[in-house]
């Protein structure tokens, strides 16, 4: 890297490398693991990259130099490479402890400290992010989500179980994709389902598959090739999507789902913002600092929009309306502090767009893959008698005093053993759920289930359908109330019902993804519920709340939003179950959590 940042590199060396490169690429070469699709290239293009391409568009620089390091104040596991020809750094690498680095590989460069004390990790995602080369182990794979990553480079990879369980998940992080905004899927697919406009997409489709690649390399490819190849051999994993069949009561209802618009406001033009979570102390310095820099420093200084500086200025005289002051925590930087509010003012939010009628939202039990490929047949056996369930049942029960009594308790074990199914010392239940979106439903025993995928196997969901199974036999429960309704799991990585609300640790509107979603109709009133059984009663928790009451709730009372869809007035409702009982969950958020089914009833009945 250093030669390259030096242009000490021979002319004709990297066309040699471009060359080798393109000869990969010729014919065509179907993808490693998505075997299905063909690589494609531009030759022409690729053959007139030149050595200034790499100086722009990697280094961040007009003209080579040599490379300095930046050190991040208070930060022990970030460090910075930066070309002392450039503004810009182009590189980051994120360690345990950079102490030994700078100590052992790093003698004889130049180091610096960065102006700015911000973790650059935590911006790797930001649009305004400066980072191409992004160096490390285990940061690799534990923590962290990103859509940036487009090339991986193993350096000295071996081959033991350590190493394949490292590319394993670093791979899998390296081909997360989002063409565009909260959609990580091909553009392909987004064109299809008209998420895309058309003119959009004819400008680019030939040009973004390579982008929608992630190209792995290693220092020792060998290595790296038998690894990968073993995996896929392990693996030997087969779609059992086609086992389930959507609820033929689906055809009967309408299954609303919502749909959201990024908001033409910015927080600073908001009435009642999501307030920004600070300590007193922080506040207070924060606030002093800010009346010594003056509105004109300031503006320079964070280059921030003039409505936003106003608002700023605002929120420190009326405090109580703009900032939680529950974070314990103080960081006592007030420059950087300031910098995120002004962030924070300039968020743009997102609101309710409309509904529309559920299509394909809920899409991850189609996903489901088995990896056993011997029993493949079996569960899928067994999936599919538990599918005919009602038709089985009639039949034992016309067989009923038809048959000797033997052979009807035999016939009756067989059916009740159906729903069982065992591998490798996990037992999984292939339950008929009669009201779910999609059929069967199934539930794991054990939490850690490495031969399904996308099925119930989080403790606080397998208790909640437990406990809901339980409530449903109870005459006069609250869904006996209701002319009809439905509900399904949901899959925070496929499906896309969620819920937007402000994350302070990244300054922006993320998602929120409940776990459940029920359906209920009376007459022309119509409820959308959403339940997270998991539900956190810490700050992370109730700002999901806070995002979601921001949307559908209305008043001081929070009472749900009336929203009208062809002639039903429909309602929503969130529901939360704590972890250590509703006793220590904050007071004004009691009304979105629930302890048992009783309670869950009488805060449906409250709406």
């Amino acid at each position: 890297m250093e030669k390259v940042a030096k242009n000490e590199i021979r002319a004709d060396l990297l066309n040699e490398a471009k060359g080798e490169l393109l000869q990969e690429f010729i014919g065509n070469p179907k993808f490693y693991i998505s075997e299905d699709l063909n690589f494609n290239i531009n030759s022409d293009l690729f053959s007139k990259l030149e050595y200034k391409d790499i100086l722009k568009h990697i280094l961040n620089a007009k003209t080579p130099g040599n490379i300095e390091v930046l050190k991040i104040p208070g930060n022990r596991n970030e460090l910075i490479f930066r070309l002392m020809t450039a503004e810009k750094p182009f590189a980051l690498i994120k360690i345990g402890d950079i102490s030994g680095w700078l100590k052992d590989k790093l003698e004889g460069y130049e180091i610096n400290e960065s102006f700015e004390n911000e973790s650059y990790f935590r911006r790797i995602n930001h649009d305004d992010s400066d980072i191409n080369i992004l160096m490390g182990s285990r940061s690799f794979y534990e923590g962290w989500d990103s859509n940036r990553s487009n090339l991986l480079l193993f350096v000295n990879i071996g081959v033991g179980s350590d190493a394949k369980k490292f590319v394993l998940q670093s791979v899998g992080r390296g081909v997360r994709i989002e063409p565009l905004k909260h959609k990580r899927k091909r553009l392909q697919n987004l064109f299809n389902a008209k998420d895309v406009k058309g003119e959009l997409f004819e400008q680019v489709k030939n040009l973004i598959l390579p982008i929608e690649s992630l190209f792995v390399f290693g220092t020792n490819a060998e290595n790296l090739k038998e690894i990968i190849k073993t995996l896929k051999e392990e693996k030997q994993d087969k779609n059992l999507g086609e086992a389930f069949i959507l609820n033929p009561e689906v055809q009967k209802h309408i299954l609303l789902v919502l749909v959201y618009k990024d908001s033409e406001r910015i927080f600073a033009e908001e009435k009642e913002p999501q307030k920004y979570p600070v300590s007193h102390e922080d506040f207070d310095i924060t606030s002093q600092f800010y009346g010594f820099l003056g509105d004109k420093i300031a503006l320079a200084k964070y280059d921030c929009e003039v409505k936003v500086l106003k608002k700023a200025k605002e929120s420190f005289t009326e405090k109580e309306q703009y900032y939680d002051f529950d974070e314990r925590k103080s960081l006592f930087e007030p420059e950087l502090i300031l910098k995120r509010i002004f962030d924070y003012l300039g968020v743009k939010s997102r609101e309710f767009d409309k509904f529309k009628e559920l299509e394909n939202g809920i899409v991850h039990f189609k996903k489901v893959r088995f990896s056993d490929g011997e029993k493949y047949e079996e569960i899928k056996r067994k999936i599919e008698e538990v599918r005919q369930y009602p038709q089985r049942q009639k039949e034992l029960d016309e067989q009923y005093g038809k048959i000797s009594r033997k052979e009807f308790e035999r016939q009756m074990t067989l059916f009740e053993q159906a729903e069982n199914f065992e591998m490798k010392n996990q037992k999984i239940k292939i339950k008929y759920l009669t009201n779910h979106y999609y059929l069967p439903v199934i539930v794991s025993e054990t939490e850690k289930i490495d031969y399904l995928n996308h099925i119930i196997n989080v403790d606080s969901e397998v208790k909640f359908i437990e406990q809901l199974e339980e409530y449903l036999t109870q005459p006069g429960n609250i869904f006996s109330q209701f002319d009809w309704w439905m509900f399904s799991k949901l899959d925070q990585t496929l499906d896309e019902i969620k819920i937007p609300y402000y994350n302070p640790k990244t300054n922006d509107i993320v998602y929120f993804y409940p776990d459940f979603i029920f359906w209920m109709q009376k007459g022309k009133r119509y409820l959308i519920l959403f339940v997270d059984p998991k539900g956190t009663e810490h700050a992370d928790g109730y700002r999901k709340i806070d995002g979601y009451s921001k949307i559908f709730e209305i008043g001081e009372q929070k009472y749900s939003k009336d929203f009208s869809y062809n002639g039903f007035i429909v309602n929503t409702k969130l529901l939360l179950k704590p972890k250590r009982g509703i006793a220590e969950v904050l007071e004004n958020y009691k009304r979105y959590w629930f302890d048992n089914f009783i309670d869950f009833a009488n805060k449906i009945n409250k709406i």
